[in-house]
């Protein structure tokens, strides 16, 4: 995958990737079973990449969607 995150360029590849990524994540039990170690400590590796990359899908999802919104936008003037 070609992440290209020096330049802020948001990409639907990488957006695909991410998201595709989630699948990787521990599972969260029900709620009647006592909290994994990794919930309780937010500090946690697998916490902190998972908030990093929510946060990453969100900002790409609104950038893409704001491009998108533009062009048609643009387009409708030029029309």
């Amino acid at each position: 995958m070609a992440v290209n995150r020096e330049r802020g360029i948001a990409t639907r590849i990488e957006l695909n990737h991410h998201i595709a990524d989630r699948k990787n994540d521990p599972s969260i039990p029900a709620l009647k079973h006592p909290s994994p170690t990794w919930m309780l400590d937010p500090t946690d590796d697998t916490r902190v990449h998972i908030r990093m990359r929510e946060r990453r899908i969100s900002y790409l999802e609104n950038r893409l969607d704001g491009a998108v919104k533009k062009l048609e936008r643009d387009f409708d003037q030029s029309s």
